[in-house]
């Protein structure tokens, strides 16, 4: 009988792999043409592939869990020479020849009875266990190491770098590789800002820091366009929008939403279209429009209990800024000691595009606007409808 190997299929787009998620049919089913056979993972969506023909899935090529490239065979079926009857799918009418008796199949096997028995308790085929006896006899040893050896396999979590893990690792890599990347950290006073959180908390109790910090940004690259910018071949172009993308973690990887025309959004705004994306995010309902053209990006771990880290810039943008926890520290505030919240921000730029001394004003713009709220309109008031 003629067999068709199903290929992956184009639904992957642009994609060069995916991820095997469940095979619909084990080898040795018949599978109709037009029904399910296989679903597999692009980034984080879910893809049902049918069988292109009528035949008895013989053999599984690229396992569950495994990565599959562009164009690569994920199974092979013997195209049926009649009609599949029609209905649930039929079982083959020739079975497979049953395994031997594990009596026969030991009798081949030079192992002790102790490894015999226990081979048989656990039933593990004694062909797969290497033995370390003479003349390469299984001994009870050699048995109970493979079991533990199985034991631990079944324990283990095999995470495949493919979908969203191996977009993300792809653009880190290329990102490092071709630009020249400096961080600068500084700390900023942010105890009136703590003030200014807590009062509009109960107002709006979606407001977070994260919207602080974008919005310091946004007004900053108006005093340092330099830094909202981006490098094509041999011209740095200095971009006229300014559209801030803000990085959310997701159980399996980050993604990174745009708020558009950031500076021209006042903080309630802001609230509330951050709140959006991250909830869109996180049901995994953004489009390629809502997580493309940033042109400069926050990212914020003082969550986490993050003090300082080097964030990596987002190509093809120049820069990204880091934002840590909030520590309350003791500082000399105003030529007296005092107890203070201290905010650290880390600012990582391209070194061929900007140098450190502009990367320092706006880092500076940043920490100053957070220090005296200079980024508040205070006849706004409340964040409250």
């Amino acid at each position: 009988m003629a067999t068709v190997d199903i290929l992956v299929p184009d639904v992957i787009g642009d994609a060069e792999e995916c991820v095997v998620v469940t095979w619909l049919k084990r080898e040795g089913d018949y599978v109709r043409e037009g029904e399910d056979l296989v679903v597999l993972q692009v980034e984080k969506v879910s893809y049902d592939v049918p069988s292109p023909v009528s035949g008895r899935l013989v053999a599984i090529l690229v396992p569950q869990g495994q990565v599959a490239r562009r164009g690569e065979a994920l199974a092979r079926v013997e195209v049926a020479e009649e009609k599949v009857p029609a209905g649930p799918a039929a079982e083959p009418t020739e079975r497979p020849a049953a395994p031997p008796a594990a009596s026969a199949r030991e009798e081949r096997i030079l192992a002790s009875p102790m490894a015999k028995r226990l081979a048989r308790e656990h039933n593990i085929d004694l062909r797969q266990v290497k033995g370390t006896g003479r003349g390469g006899r299984i001994t009870e040893k050699d048995v109970r190491a493979y079991i533990e050896a199985q034991q631990r396999a079944a324990r283990e979590t095999v995470i495949p770098m493919a979908g969203m893990r191996a977009t993300i690792a792809r653009r880190m890599v290329e990102s490092l590789h071709t630009m020249a990347q400096v961080t600068l950290f500084t700390e900023a006073d942010v105890t009136d800002l703590v003030a200014l959180y807590e009062r509009l908390k109960a107002e709006a109790p979606g407001v977070s820091y994260t919207d602080f910090v974008v919005r310091a940004c946004a007004l900053a690259l108006r005093e340092h366009p330099r830094l909202n910018a981006v490098l094509e071949k041999d011209v740095i172009r200095l971009l006229p929008d300014i559209h801030i993308g803000i990085a959310v973690a997701l159980e399996d990887g980050l993604v990174v939403p745009v708020i558009r025309h950031a500076d021209q959004k006042d903080i309630q705004t802001l609230v509330e279209v951050r709140q959006e994306l991250v909830e869109r995010a996180r049901a995994g309902r953004l489009t390629q429009e809502e997580m493309s053209g940033s042109t400069f990006t926050v990212t914020n771990l003082g969550m986490y209990e993050i003090d300082g880290f080097t964030p990596i810039v987002n190509p093809p943008e120049v820069a990204i800024l880091g934002v840590g926890r909030i520590v309350e520290k003791v500082v000399i505030h105003k030529g007296k000691i005092a107890q203070r919240a201290m905010m650290t921000l880390s600012l990582t730029f391209d070194h061929r595009v900007v140098d450190g001394a502009p990367a320092a004003a706006f880092l500076r713009t940043v920490k100053h606007m957070l220090e005296t709220l200079s980024f508040w309109d205070e006849s706004q008031g409340s964040l409250a409808e």
